[in-house]
C-alpha cells in the first residue's frame, strides 16, 4: 500500500518523449520564426550584413562573409526583401534545430531515453530565447549555431567511436567541415576547438585522441575553409582581426568590473530564461563533475567521457567572456557559444532534478518570457519608451528612405551631374541603401560615427565627382547640423531638407535632418 510519505518521497518519472513531439516543436518554432520574420522589420544590422552580399568577399571589417553568403543564398531565391534577407536564416535555423536533435538521441544512448532527450532538446531550442528569437535575424550567430550544432554532432559521434577506427575518422571530417564553417560565420568559434583541447588535455581518456588521425584531419579542413579569410585579413592589414582584438579588449572606463560581470551574467540568464539557465548551468557542472571524478576509470568512448568534453565547450566561452569583461563591456550575444553544448547536456541528461518540478516551471517560465517578447516584437505592449526599445531600432527607414526619394528630385539639384546618397553612420546608410526604390550606393561619411566597411569599399571621398550633388540624412541635433555644415564645404550651395521623425507606431525613436548639397568641387581626399 502506498502511504503519504511514499506519494512525498518518491521521485519524479521521466516524461516520454517521441519523434512527433519533437518533429511538433521543430515545426512550431519554425512558424514562430517565420511569422516574427514577416512582422519586424530589418535591423540595421541585417541591412549593413545585406550590404555586404552584394559585395560578396572572402572577409569584412567586422566579420568573416557567412552571414553575406547566407543572404546571398536567400535574396537568390526571393529577391533583395525582408524575407529574402532573412530566408536563410530560417532555413539553417531548422537544420540547427535537427542536428540538436538527432545529436541529443545519439548523447543519451538511443533508445527510449535518446527519444526523451531528442523531444527535451526540441523544447530546448524552441523555448529559449538566444535559439528561437536570435535566430530570426539574420546575423552571424545564425551561421555560427547551425555550424557549431553540426561540429557537436561530429565531435560526439568521434568520441563515441573506437580509437583510430573508419568511423571515427568519417565523424571527426564532419566535425572539421562544420567547424570550419563555423570559422567562416564568427571568429568567436576559435573557443569551440579551445574548449576541446582543454578537454583532451586534461582528462586521460579524452587525451588518448590525440593519437588518432581525426583530431588532426579535423583542424586542417577547418583551417583550410578559414585560409580565405586569413588571405583576405593579410591582404586588408589585418583590419578584420585588429578591430575584433581591440573590440573586445581594448580597455573601457564604462561601469566598474564587478558591474560589467555581473551585466554579462544577467544577459545570458536573459537569454536562455532564468531557470532554463540555472538548469543548463547544473547539468554542465554535473557532467565536469562526475567526468572529471572517473577520469581514471573511463574509456575514451564512454558517454561520461563524451559529457565531460561537451561541458568544457560550454564553459569555454563563458570564462572567455568573463576576462574580457573585467576590461570592458560584453554585448549579451557574445559568450552564445556556450549554448549548444549546454542544450544538449541538459536535454540527455537522466537525473530526477532535470525533469522535475523545475523543469516543468522553467518550460512555463521561458514559454511566457517567448511570447511576451515575441508580441513586443510584433507590437508594443510593454511601457518601454521606443528610444530604449532594441526592437524599434528596426522601424521608421522607410519613412525616411520616402523622404530622401523626394529629396532626391528636387528642384535643388537642378544642373548637377550624379546624384548620391550618403549618411554618416553604416547603419543608416544600409537602411536606406535597403528601403530606397533603386536600392542604389549610399556612402556612409563615418564623420562623427565609427569604422566600418564602409571605410574599405569605394566612398563618397572616391566618387563624388566635380558636379554631381548629394542628399544625406543626418541626427536632428547640433552635433549631426556640425557635421552638415562639414560636408557643405565640399559643395557651391547647400539647403537644409525637411526634418523626418522615425516612428514605431506614435512613439518617436530618433529624428533625422535632410540636407542637400549641388556641385561638388572640394570633396577631400579619403581620410
Amino acid at each position: 500500500m502506498t502511504t503519504p510519505v511514499d506519494l512525498a518521497t518518491k521521485p519524479p518519472v521521466a516524461p516520454p518523449g517521441s519523434w512527433t513531439a519533437a518533429a511538433s516543436w521543430i515545426l512550431a518554432a519554425a512558424v514562430l520564426r517565420a511569422a516574427l520574420s514577416g512582422l519586424v522589420p530589418l535591423l540595421p544590422d541585417e541591412t549593413y550584413y545585406w550590404e555586404w552580399s552584394r559585395r560578396l568577399a572572402a572577409g569584412y571589417f567586422d566579420h568573416p562573409p557567412g552571414i553575406a553568403l547566407l543572404i546571398a543564398a536567400g535574396t537568390r531565391l526571393l529577391g533583395p526583401t525582408t524575407m529574402g534577407v532573412r530566408a536563410g536564416p530560417a532555413i539553417v535555423a531548422v537544420l540547427m534545430h535537427v542536428a540538436s536533435v538527432v545529436c541529443a538521441w545519439q548523447l543519451a544512448g538511443r533508445g527510449p531515453s535518446g527519444r526523451r532527450a531528442a523531444t527535451r532538446a526540441a523544447m530546448l531550442v524552441t523555448l529559449i530565447p538566444i535559439a528561437s528569437l536570435g535566430l530570426v535575424l539574420a546575423t552571424p550567430d545564425a551561421v555560427l549555431f547551425v555550424s557549431a550544432m553540426f561540429a557537436l554532432l561530429g565531435v560526439e559521434r568521434a568520441l563515441a567511436s573506437p580509437l583510430r577506427s573508419w568511423r571515427s575518422l568519417g565523424w571527426w571530417t564532419v566535425a572539421g567541415i562544420g567547424l570550419g564553417a563555423a570559422f567562416v560565420a564568427k571568429y568567436t568559434a576559435v573557443l569551440l576547438p579551445m574548449g576541446l583541447v582543454i578537454a583532451c588535455v586534461a582528462h586521460p581518456a579524452l587525451r588518448k585522441r590525440f593519437a588518432e588521425p581525426g583530431p588532426w584531419l579535423a583542424s586542417v579542413i577547418a583551417l583550410g575553409l578559414f585560409a580565405p579569410v586569413v588571405v583576405w585579413n593579410a591582404q586588408h592589414d589585418w583590419v578584420s582581426f585588429r578591430f575584433q582584438l581591440g573590440h573586445g579588449f581594448s580597455p573601457s572606463s564604462r561601469g566598474h568590473p564587478l558591474s560589467r560581470e555581473l551585466e554579462m551574467l544577467g544577459g545570458q540568464i536573459g537569454l536562455a530564461s532564468p531557470i532554463l539557465f540555472l538548469l543548463m548551468a547544473g547539468a554542465v557542472w554535473f557532467a565536469l563533475r562526475d567526468g572529471w571524478r572517473m577520469r581514471r576509470d573511463l574509456e575514451p568512448a564512454d558517454p561520461m567521457t563524451r559529457r565531460f568534453a561537451l561541458a568544457v565547450i560550454s564553459v569555454a566561452p563563458l570564462a572567455f567572456f568573463a576576462v574580457s569583461a573585467w576590461r570592458r563591456p560584453v554585448e549579451a550575444n557574445w559568450p552564445a557559444m556556450m549554448y549548444p553544448s549546454a542544450i544538449l547536456l541538459l536535454a540527455a541528461n537522466g537525473q530526477p532534478w532535470s525533469y522535475g518540478r523545475w523543469w516543468h516551471r522553467g518550460q512555463a517560465f521561458a514559454a511566457i518570457l517567448l511570447a511576451i517578447v515575441a508580441w513586443q516584437a510584433a507590437t508594443p505592449i510593454l511601457p518601454i519608451p521606443p528610444r530604449k526599445d532594441p526592437i524599434a531600432r528596426a522601424h521608421g527607414w522607410d519613412t525616411l528612405a520616402a523622404a530622401v526619394d523626394h529629396s532626391r528630385q528636387s528642384d535643388f539639384l537642378t544642373g548637377t551631374v550624379k546624384r548620391w546618397v550618403a549618411t554618416d553612420r553604416y547603419q543608416d546608410a544600409s537602411e536606406l541603401a535597403f528601403h530606397l526604390p533603386d536600392q542604389p550606393t549610399v556612402f556612409a561619411l563615418n564623420l562623427g560615427g565609427r569604422t566600418s566597411q564602409y571605410d574599405i569599399w569605394p566612398n563618397a571621398y572616391d566618387r563624388i565627382r566635380p558636379g554631381d550633388g548629394l542628399v544625406a540624412a543626418f541626427d536632428a541635433d547640433a552635433k549631426g547640423d556640425s557635421l552638415a555644415g562639414v560636408v557643405g564645404a565640399w559643395f557651391a550651395e547647400s539647403q537644409r531638407g525637411v526634418t523626418v521623425p522615425l516612428r514605431r507606431g506614435d512613439g518617436i525613436i530618433t529624428e533625422r535632418r535632410i540636407w542637400l548639397y549641388r556641385i561638388a568641387r572640394n570633396v577631400p581626399t579619403r581620410p
